[in-house]
């Protein structure tokens, strides 16, 4: 309930209002969210109207760049797309049972946990869940949180830091571990000895955006030997393409431990001899934390946590607990 001029008032918030809502939230215009939704623009003005008034107060302002929301519009299409990606979620899982009686979890992994620790993780579930559906989605940890936080993602596997999510979201961190500079095993620095950043600096580095914390790092590291930084620079998030650019243009690339020591007894790579900074936050699993994860989730997330702490060929160290 709201309250509207000192009285509770009881919301009758329809579905679709919801999705009119997430829509403006999403196109931040009139005309694109009547588009897409398929209802002429001065029919979605109406329903706009028709909300605010049963809620009593203002969801959107016009700009001269489209619609802005308030932060009552901002309150409201947040939990409109939670609602209906749970109502999306729903209906998949429905439809999996009906259909095959396969369970069904839907993964948001960043790029580093994709070559090792969720192919591990899904590896462990195929004897106690002989029947279910992995829909594994990569992306770069803004893409990723968006998506858990509007129901398409059941959890997000990538760095825990603490400044991409908000309280809504639950995080379990699972280790720490090293950056690593690798290049292919031929390369010409591969086997020298006693490395410096002005001579890696003379060739190119596939590098995380600017934004990323680790490219701040990075970059002071080369500041402190007088060096700019790299002379080519390709950014990158994709293992695949680190790894095709490390063999076709001779590049230097960035791989957490545990991935550059999978790669490397596979004889793909070579670690160079280059003390990296840390990395600004751990590995761990995040989810939302009103919206009950399914058995299959709760599973995935039991063996992610047991492969995580695993001893083996890819060291990681777990995060202490306080």
């Amino acid at each position: 309930m709201v309250r509207n001029g000192g009285r509770a008032v009881q919301l009758r918030l329809k579905l679709q209002y919801l999705r009119v809502i997430a829509k403006l939230d999403e196109t931040q215009s009139v005309t694109k969210a009547a588009e897409h939704l398929h209802v002429t623009r001065a029919a979605l003005s109406k329903t706009l109207a028709a909300i605010e008034e049963m809620l009593g107060v203002q969801l959107y302002v016009r700009t001269a760049t489209g619609m802005a929301p308030t932060p009552y519009g901002m309150a409201l299409a947040r939990h409109a797309r939670i609602i209906l990606g749970n109502i999306t979620s729903a209906e998949d899982e429905i439809i999996d049972l009906l259909n095959e009686e396969r369970e069904r979890v839907t993964i948001g992994a960043f790029f580093v946990a994709m070559p090792v620790l969720i192919p591990q993780a899904i590896a462990a579930l195929q004897a106690s869940h002989p029947r279910c559906l992995f829909a594994v989605r990569e992306g770069d940890m803004f893409e990723l949180i968006a998506g858990l936080q509007d129901g398409k993602l059941d959890i997000v596997v990538g760095r825990v830091h603490p400044r991409y999510f908000r309280d809504d979201v639950a995080t379990l961190a699972l280790y720490e571990e090293r950056l690593l500079a690798v290049c292919r095993h031929d390369h010409p620095l591969a086997d020298v000895e006693h490395l410096t950043w002005r001579k890696a600096a003379e060739y190119p580095w596939v590098l995380p955006p600017k934004e990323s914390p680790v490219r701040s790092a990075l970059q002071t590291q080369f500041a402190a030997e007088g060096v700019s930084g790299p002379k080519i620079v390709i950014e990158a998030l994709s293992i695949p393409l680190t790894l095709g650019l490390l063999e076709t243009a001779s590049a230097i690339g960035l791989m957490p431990q545990r991935v550059a020591l999978h790669a490397q007894q596979r004889n793909a790579i070579a670690v160079l001899r280059l003390e990296l900074p840390p990395l600004p936050a751990p590995m761990g699993i995040a989810w939302l934390r009103d919206r009950p994860l399914a058995p299959l989730a709760q599973a995935l997330v039991s063996a992610l946590k047991t492969g995580s702490e695993a001893p083996g060929d890819h060291p990681g160290y777990p995060v202490s607990q306080n």
